[in-house]
């Protein structure tokens, strides 16, 4: 079985191979059973909300299966509580975190700090009443399940300090007796509202009619049939109107939970970031395991005047879209004009503008994003076609695209001796900024419909993830492929 590069597992009981026995293991915080438990029984709670109130407004028998199955899953929930804290053991020891734990199939990992990609300290509100915290260890390509390899909850923070400090990532208090503290940012609570206004979505207002549709489906099964019928156009409006506020307020509400009091800072060699209204998230990510920095733009962020930026590392593998980044180190709100700036702190070497004008993808490319952009709101247009006039259908079409065509006006990439920079999306732009250094493997790519528009797409793959360059005339993206490839 395979494990990830620095992570040792051994299972069914196997003994450490430490050479230095004499280290003792250490076990978790005593109140950690309850600290944890608390947080699992809500989220067991907030899963299965809809079971639960079944089982009080359905018929008697079927209320009682559903209570039976809210029971089990509660009861598993506080079984795998009690295993963690009964099980759980760890200590440091030929400078590896060595952790244990399980019952019947024991499983042992040893965390190479070499191979470690950042280190985080949680501290939520249960946490915080105990004077305990969670320390989470990431480690490259960690994943799913994966990614509670270094996990060690909960305890005291004079412990995971000097555990922090050991895995070589010394607090900002102990930091600064070595390298100065560099302020970079922090978020106001105007900029926490003003990134939850411009992160609505469509999503957040479709959460809020399904809980509100939920709800007022479980008092009575029929009221929403009634209501509906009985609505006339002036009241859809309101009703669509009162879910879009419901979904920005969702959204801001989030957004403050998230990342109330957002702080980032540099400490020698290292980023240091920290945010959270009740849970206080604070991680610390060494430049050297800096895989690639995301700038995000949807549009109504972009028209304020702001940016969010993301961090990636080798631990946030994210192989989805080109470019995804799936990490918790984020700069929520940063001036459009602070941007470089802020990007040099994090990759100091950058030898490239990323503000400035960038090559643009090929002419035939533009136009086949209109033909794309068009047949997609075509499609959609035809599967509503019934609701929507036929003079709607075609301004839909136009819409499209036009989108299409400002989507491709906006794409840009440019490949320099030390960094790639590439640029895509118009309602939702994206600019990626990834060292050559980190460049595992390039692929060049030409589909059907790529060679026959003479076309050629270059796909890049790094430690987490990857980046595809907009599509160019197929000579120029053979040089660029060349190019990477002789001197990746």
């Amino acid at each position: 079985m395979s494990s990830p590069a620095g992570l040792a597992v051994l299972t069914m009981g196997s003994e450490s191979t430490s050479s230095e026995p004499a280290v003792p293991w250490r076990h978790l915080h005593p109140a950690s059973l309850v600290v944890n438990l608390i947080p699992m029984t809500w989220r067991t709670f907030l899963r299965f909300w809809p079971l639960l109130v079944a089982s009080f407004w359905g018929r008697s028998a079927e209320g009682a299966v559903n209570l039976l199955f809210v029971a089990l899953f509660f009861a598993l929930a506080v079984f795998r509580t009690v295993l963690h804290f009964a099980t759980v053991r760890y200590r440091m020891a030929n400078g590896r975190l060595e952790i244990q734990e399980g019952l019947i199939a024991r499983v042992e990992r040893a965390l190479d700090p070499a191979r470690i990609q950042n280190v985080s300290i949680v501290q939520n509100v249960f946490h915080k009443v105990a004077g305990l915290v969670e320390l989470r260890v990431e480690m490259a390509g960690a994943t799913g399940m994966a990614a509670s390899d270094g996990l060690l909850s909960a305890l005291s923070v004079a412990e995971a300090e000097a555990l922090r400090s050991q895995l070589g990532r010394p607090g900002a208090h102990v930091a600064a007796a070595a390298a100065p503290e560099e302020a970079i940012d922090n978020a106001g609570i105007l900029e926490i509202v003003a990134y939850g206004v411009s992160e609505g979505r469509v999503g957040a207002a479709a959460v809020a009619i399904g809980l509100f549709l939920d709800a007022a489906n479980q008092l009575s099964p029929s009221l929403v049939p009634k209501s509906a019928q009985g609505m006339g156009p002036f009241a859809v409006v309101g009703v669509v109107l009162l879910a879009l506020a419901g979904g920005y307020a969702l959204s801001v509400g989030t957004a403050v939970l998230r990342w109330y009091g957002a702080r980032w800072w540099r400490v020698g060699d290292h980023l240091h970031f920290e945010a959270g209204l009740f849970t206080r998230r604070r991680m610390d990510i060494p430049l050297k395991k800096l895989q690639m920095v995301q700038i995000a733009e949807p549009i109504l962020r972009r028209a304020m005047g702001f940016a969010t930026l993301l961090f990636d590392t080798a631990a946030s593998n994210a192989p989805g879209s080109p470019g995804e980044v799936a990490t918790e180190a984020c700069v929520p709100m940063v001036g459009a004009e602070d941007v470089p700036d802020r990007v040099r702190a994090a990759f100091p070497s950058l030898d490239t503008t990323i503000d400035g004008d960038l090559l643009p993808c090929a002419p035939w490319a533009v136009a086949r994003a209109i033909g794309v952009g068009t047949l997609q709101w075509l499609a959609l247009a035809a599967l509503v076609h019934l609701a929507v006039p036929q003079p709607t259908v075609w301004a839909l079409a136009v819409v499209g695209g036009l989108l299409g065509f400002l989507d491709a006006r906006r794409q840009g990439w440019r490949v320099t001796e030390r960094f790639i920079v590439v640029r895509r999306g118009f309602l939702a732009r994206n600019t990626w900024v990834l060292p050559r250094e980190k460049v595992q493997s390039v692929r060049w790519t030409q589909g059907p419909l790529l060679r026959l528009n003479r076309l050629g797409r270059v796909v890049i793959w790094f430690p987490g993830g990857r980046l595809a360059l907009p599509d160019v005339a197929e000579a120029e993206a053979a040089a660029v492929f060349g190019s990477l490839r002789d001197r990746r």
